[in-house]
């Protein structure tokens, strides 16, 4: 199973995450501030990461832009009391994949984990899609334009990786909030209208006449791969 950098000063729920984990077959490390947290993180090959953000000595999302600095796209889920939709727009934009609000049932936090761990092992390593005229390594967290490298950040790449998961389906703009932003439906916003307008740019020939990544009237978006099934 995978290596996990659990980070969380709560002795009694770090302990209970530790042992669902490790009895899930996870080789966990924990840590309890951000400072051995650092250390770990520099000597343990994590796989993902599970992130408090109320630390003795520090807020994760600091620890979270350290990791997206160094150009890391292991996976990271937050994990805090602050449930505010602010507080997981700012988790997000840090390069955070997932948010689970305490208190949590321990099965969501399991079933999360292997979620992230499936759409991590579902590229392989060095797997490269061709969307127009974008490449995209997912895995190392490059990108090109006709072949000049190009810089996307986290939420592209989340949002770009959930298309490409759903070639040739419609998926509306609640479905792309929901599974890429955390966001609930109701939530009002320009956010994909603004996010999507951004990667036409780097994959159309034509970005205000879409071939690619088209627009499904009074749904939301379809990624257009070869012929739809």
């Amino acid at each position: 199973m995978a290596r996990v950098l659990l980070v969380e000063d709560d002795s009694s729920l770090g302990l209970s995450v530790r042992i669902s984990l490790t009895s899930d077959g996870h080789t966990v490390h924990w840590s309890q501030n951000l400072a051995d947290a650092t250390d770990i993180y520099s000597s343990f090959d994590a796989e993902i990461i599970i992130l408090d953000l109320g630390l003795p000595d520090g807020n994760g999302l600091d620890f979270c832009t350290m990791v997206r600095n160094e150009g890391s796209t292991v996976p990271i889920i937050i994990l805090t009391a602050q449930g505010t939709l602010q507080a997981r727009l700012d988790g997000l934009n840090t390069g955070a994949d997932d948010y689970v609000t305490k208190p949590f049932d321990m099965p969501e936090l399991l079933a999360r984990v292997s979620a992230l761990l499936r759409r991590r092992g579902w590229h392989g390593v060095g797997e490269l899609v061709e969307l127009g005229h974008l490449k995209v390594d997912f895995r190392r967290h490059l990108a090109w334009q006709d072949d000049e490298s190009v810089s996307l950040t986290n939420l592209e790449l989340k949002l770009l990786r959930y298309l490409v998961d759903n070639p040739n389906k419609p998926i509306s703009r609640n479905e792309l909030l929901s599974r890429v932003w955390g966001i609930s439906s109701g939530v009002q916003t320009r956010t994909v209208d603004v996010f999507i307008g951004r990667l036409r740019k780097l994959i159309e020939d034509d970005a205000s006449n879409p071939m690619v990544l088209r627009s499904v009237r009074g749904v939301g978006y379809q990624l257009f791969v070869g012929e739809p099934s």
